[in-house]
């Protein structure tokens, strides 16, 4: 029998080992690079919209944000309309490495899609996205 779920914390640990070998060159880790990479597409997010974004917890995203902050990628200010919210952007350090971080993840992006076809990467979104939802509480 197919352990589906095993398959998929496989799937994700060596992508995940993958991202972080290439984001070790500069000094970074795969998540930092994904924060680079979302921040970067909307130039100012608040840190919620992180949390929502990698589905992590908010002291996850707090951790993940102040390590960013304090090596100079980015920089967190109070949100004009909501003083308990964090608005986040890149600093010059992250802004240099953006295209670089982007063009990594478009990369790894065309080598997952150009594998299948599109009707097995439909397929595949519709299991992952019902797996998601069997696993919601």
């Amino acid at each position: 029998m197919v352990d589906y779920g095993k398959l998929l914390k496989h799937a994700t640990n060596q992508m995940n080992k993958a991202m972080d070998a290439y984001a070790k060159q500069f000094d970074l880790t795969g998540m930092q690079m994904s924060i680079i990479d979302f921040v970067g597409q909307h130039e100012q997010v608040l840190q919620r919209d992180i949390e929502t974004e990698f589905n992590i917890q908010r002291s996850t995203a707090t951790v993940a944000l102040q390590r960013m902050e304090a090596r100079g990628l980015i920089s967190r200010t109070i949100a004009a309309d909501d003083a308990r919210q964090k608005m986040v952007r890149l600093a010059p350090k992250a802004q240099a490495l953006y295209h670089t971080v982007t063009a990594y993840i478009a990369q790894q992006q065309t080598a997952m899609t150009t594998a299948f076809t599109p009707a097995q990467r439909a397929l595949f979104v519709q299991m992952l996205q019902y797996f998601t939802e069997l696993n919601t509480p």
